[in-house]
């Protein structure tokens, strides 16, 4: 029969040996520079946000989206990501109550090339995408207008609690065409990346007239410790070259600190993104500013 005092002695022997296996884990080398997602992979996000304030409606969105990468070629690949935003309201001015509206985004599909230079340290990515209109309008049935006045806040909210980024997944009755541009690069205990796209939607309904076009980029820099990465990522949306999709802004700067989680083919991701307003206005609050929390987990295989 064990002693008590064996009994401690074990239990301190197994701390020792999973503090000694964390360790391990934190100061083991990586494979592949980890500022670069795995050739096939599956993922998902979740996002989060909540605000009082915005166009006189109180207002809780949430929306999954769903990414997927496959390898076609030595330098190819065929990524995927498609969203499911669902947003209820509750307008100050409105005796009907709370309302809900949720939808499928649009499915962007692209081809990309891939590249990769120095051991994996450095890669870049260049492709091409179509956004199939799968965000289409709902102008049938006898409450139509206030169907419309829901579906239309739940797909802006999308777009606004991103910052206006990927706006060709959210906007309604709109074929998109994009290229994407990245460039990553993995230093020992740093990484940095930037990505940068331009789009062009095209309508597809007499309800929306305006072909326009966007330009994002974003820049990050993370920490690379091994198994964690903490980092922050700063983002500008269409500071020109977009018409305005969100109470008259057609430009958002945003800040994200997050942190990524390597473990394995798993690796995870989360972070809060908080707008910093229009880049070319003056510094003030802003009712239309929003945040939102963002939680991943994906797979590579």
């Amino acid at each position: 029969m064990p002693t008590s005092h064996s009994s401690r002695t074990l239990h301190r022997r197994s701390a020792g040996w999973l503090f000694a296996f964390f360790l391990g884990l934190l100061a083991a080398p990586r494979a592949q520079a980890q500022v670069r997602e795995p050739d096939n992979f599956l993922a998902t996000t979740l996002t989060f946000s909540s605000a009082h304030r915005l166009r006189n409606v109180s207002t809780r969105h949430v929306s999954p989206t769903l990414s997927a990468g496959f390898r076609v070629s030595e330098s190819g690949q065929l990524r995927l990501d498609w969203g499911m935003p669902y947003t209820s309201f509750e307008p100050r001015r409105d005796s009907v109550g709370r309302q809900s509206h949720s939808g499928s985004s649009n499915l962007l599909i692209g081809l990309h090339h891939v590249s990769s230079f120095a051991d994996d340290a450095l890669f870049t990515r260049i492709g091409v995408a179509v956004a199939v209109p799968l965000a289409r309008r709902n102008d049938a049935g006898p409450d139509a207008p206030r169907a419309a006045q829901a579906e239309g806040l739940n797909y802006d909210t999308a777009a606004a609690v991103r910052g206006l980024a990927d706006p060709w997944l959210w906007a309604l009755d709109t074929t998109s065409f994009v290229v994407p541009l990245t460039l990553g690069l993995d230093l020992p205990g740093l990484q940095l990346r930037a990505d940068v796209a331009f789009g062009m939607l095209v309508p597809t309904s007499s309800a929306t007239q305006d072909t326009h076009f966007v330009a994002q980029g974003s820049l990050e820099a993370a920490l690379g410790l091994g198994l964690l990465e903490p980092g922050v990522k700063l983002q500008v949306v269409s500071p020109h070259l977009s018409k305005a999709t969100w109470d008259g802004e057609n430009a958002r700067a945003s800040v994200e600190p997050f942190l990524r989680v390597h473990l394995g083919p798993l690796f995870a991701r989360a972070g809060v993104r908080i707008d910093l307003g229009d880049p070319e206005a003056p510094p003030s609050p802003s009712p239309s500013r929003m945040w939102a929390l963002g939680v991943g987990l994906g797979l590579g295989f």
